[in-house]
């Protein structure tokens, strides 16, 4: 029997290649999405209830007068009376009880 030697063949590191790929990758991806690709319109994100209040706060208010010397606002008046400024809290709030 004759012996043989033969060179070992180098073999790759596929793990390696394979993270390295995906590094690559996601970098690319990052980088397309944050730098070149086009940015959406703020009217595609916004919900239909954030819309709607937009277009409630486009409305002109006219002088507040008209409700204020309405009969029905003084009737009101009646019944809740004028509001008073209560207690703000104490001057030193660290102290104790």
């Amino acid at each position: 029997m004759a012996i043989v030697f033969e060179k070992e063949k180098k073999r790759f590191n596929w793990f390696a290649i394979l993270l390295t790929l995906v590094v690559l990758v996601f970098v690319g991806a990052a980088a397309y999405y944050l730098f070149f690709a086009p940015s959406p319109k703020i009217e595609a994100i916004i919900p239909k209830e954030l819309q709607r209040a937009g277009e409630v706060s486009q409305i002109d208010f006219t002088d507040p007068s008209f409700v204020i010397n309405s009969q029905a606002y003084r009737n009101l008046r009646l019944y809740v009376g004028t509001p008073v400024l209560g207690s703000l809290g104490r001057n030193n709030p660290f102290l104790p009880l």
